[in-house]
């Protein structure tokens, strides 16, 4: 499956999942691909543009680890965007926020792996998903292209401070600003992740 896909990976893995619980198994995979050497680049919702403010929890309480490992971490921008929509990230009727649907995986800049499968352990053990597994560099190359641009234009970057805090970084000379805490999310959502954050387990969300 994805897992040993992964584990094969050499130089670089690029992941695209719009809700993103990576559990246990998971984090020691991408801990061993940092060992290794191998970059790992995660693009996923922040919860302003996260249809499943749960599946947020799950996610969530992985970030810091996610940093400490070295895993660059990008949270998407819930903003209607014109340029989103011509993309393969576009949730289609325009108008609606841009919120990533896509799931995609990109290994070496050679294999791309496109498909139904979310990275969250709901998925992995209740539904049955399915996926493709193309070896091409060229449309590896040509999706890492646009996924280039989204987190260029269209997603914070998430950084650890010397003290431990999570900060959002906006890309240089975008329309929108650092953060400090979840950014563009309401009160009220903020609220339901800090008290659901420790109760929820992982399989749930």
């Amino acid at each position: 499956g994805m897992l040993s896909l992964m584990q094969g990976a050499q130089r670089d893995v690029l992941i695209v999942s719009p809700y993103f619980v990576p559990g246990e198994a998971m984090m020691k995979v991408f801990a061993d691909m940092r060992r290794r050497g191998v970059r790992v680049r995660v693009l996923t919702n922040s919860l302003a543009s996260n249809d499943a403010p749960l599946a947020h929890v799950g996610y969530a309480r992985y970030r810091k680890q996610l940093l400490q490992l070295g895993v660059e971490l990008y949270e998407m921008r819930a903003l209607k965007s014109q340029h989103l929509d011509r993309t393969v990230f576009g949730s289609g009727a325009g108008g609606s926020k841009a919120s990533l649907h896509s799931k995609m995986f990109i290994f070496d800049g050679r294999v791309i792996s496109i498909g139904s499968m979310n990275l969250d352990l709901r998925s992995q053990l209740q539904n049955t998903e399915i996926a493709l597994v193309i070896r091409s560099a060229a449309l590896s190359r040509e999706a890492t292209a646009k996924i280039d641009d989204t987190l260029d234009d269209s997603a914070w970057r998430m950084e650890l401070t010397p003290e431990g805090q999570l900060r959002w970084k906006a890309p240089p000379g975008a329309s929108f600003g650092d953060a400090t805490s979840e950014p563009d999310a309401s009160l009220g959502l903020r609220m339901m992740l800090q008290l659901l954050g420790p109760f929820a387990p992982d399989e749930m969300l």
